[in-house]
């Protein structure tokens, strides 16, 4: 059994258990490890704590994952063999600012971990540093791509090239429409129709939405769709000005500009009673400029935001109400669909991640 009150973390007392199962014979190679629900269930601990022991398991080739089926303890060919070559993949991704894009980062690198492949990350912010990203990386070796997209009002046409010569990748959190690609991407049109039904549900008509750049492959696209059809269900009038787009053609270093763009929409448009935006950081941006002009968060403007930005807010941690993306998740099937492909590059497979709403204090 578990002891609380041993120094020991309850995940290493996890993990030794496990361990001791197997020398003792009770857990034979091949065998199936007790699920995570079932740990969590007889032992009184939390998900993380039993996906913390498994993940050191997997590392230490104790224990072998299949994915849809669980754990399994390894047998001599599940043994990490360290004089193979690892697969190298590449993963390309905007600059790492936020939870979410953390979340998604984890999710690719415990995957890869999964999968026995060796990860590279290059961090890019404009399509031309992008294209410059996949050719290095191939040059590199790598024989698959994960990649969330840089936003363009064009696609991309590296990533267009990489299609025509069947090499294997997945993009994450966004998708080319009409262009079958391997995606994993989050229901983005169920959480715009979920965060904006919820807003009305709290009494606003005149909801305004902050988005990013106009993108061919920007998930803002499928978002503000689910805006305008809950708007279109409760009879409600959609009024453009409400609409502050290409919010992110300022970069965050120049925050005044930044700032006082938001301020401009705001004082404009006064009506406004609930500010939907579709990133976190455009949601802290929110926040800081309405208080600044005076607002009262949420009695005169409620912020819902696409991902919790986690701000610590004097008494109100978490603060913002958000519509919540299994990001971990995302990584960790873009992993999965990229093996898929590297054994048949002709795979095309487009997976969507449940998305879910959380109740903060700021709406």
């Amino acid at each position: 059994m578990l002891d609380q009150n041993k120094s020991t973390p309850l995940y290493l007392q996890i993990k030794e258990m496990v361990e001791t199962m197997i020398e003792r014979g009770e857990l034979k190679p091949g065998d199936r490890v007790p699920t995570e629900a079932e740990m969590i269930e007889k032992y009184q601990v939390s998900r993380v704590t039993v996906k913390n022991a498994y993940k050191l398991l997997v590392e230490d080739g104790i224990i072998f994952r299949i994915a849809g089926k669980g754990s399994f303890v390894s047998t001599k060919e599940h043994l990490p063999d360290t004089n193979r070559d690892l697969k190298k993949i590449g993963y390309l991704s905007p600059m790492i600012l936020d939870t979410f894009t953390m979340k998604l980062f984890q999710g690719v690198e415990e995957g890869c971990k999964e999968a026995g492949s060796m990860l590279m990350i290059r961090q890019v912010t404009l399509q031309s540093e992008e294209r410059n990203a996949i050719n290095d990386m191939i040059r590199c070796g790598a024989e698959g791509l994960i990649i969330f997209p840089v936003d363009g009002e064009t696609y991309s046409e590296e990533i267009l090239n990489l299609k025509t010569r069947n090499f294997p990748f997945v993009l994450v959190d966004r998708y080319l429409p009409g262009i079958k690609t391997n995606s994993v991407s989050s229901d983005n049109y169920l959480g715009g129709f979920l965060g904006t039904e919820y807003l009305i549900g709290k009494g606003h008509t005149e909801i305004g939405i902050i988005s990013g750049t106009k993108s061919t492959t920007a998930s803002s696209e499928d978002r503000f769709q689910g805006y305008l059809d809950a708007m279109k269900k409760n009879q409600l009038l959609t009024n453009p000005s409400y609409w502050l787009t290409r919010i992110d053609e300022f970069t965050y270093q120049q925050e005044d500009i930044y700032k006082q763009y938001i301020a401009d929409w705001l004082s404009s448009n006064p009506n406004i009673t609930a500010a939907f935006a579709f990133s976190s950081l455009m949601a802290e941006q929110v926040y800081q400029v309405a208080r600044s002009m005076g607002k009262q968060i949420p009695e005169q403007l409620a912020i819902l935001s696409y991902d919790n930005p986690d701000i610590k807010m004097m008494d109100a941690s978490p603060f913002f109400s958000s519509i919540e993306q299994n990001a971990e998740e995302m990584g960790l099937q873009a992993v999965q669909v990229l093996m898929k492909s590297l054994h048949d590059p002709v795979h095309v497979e487009q997976r969507v991640i449940p998305v879910s709403l959380y109740h903060g204090l700021s709406s």
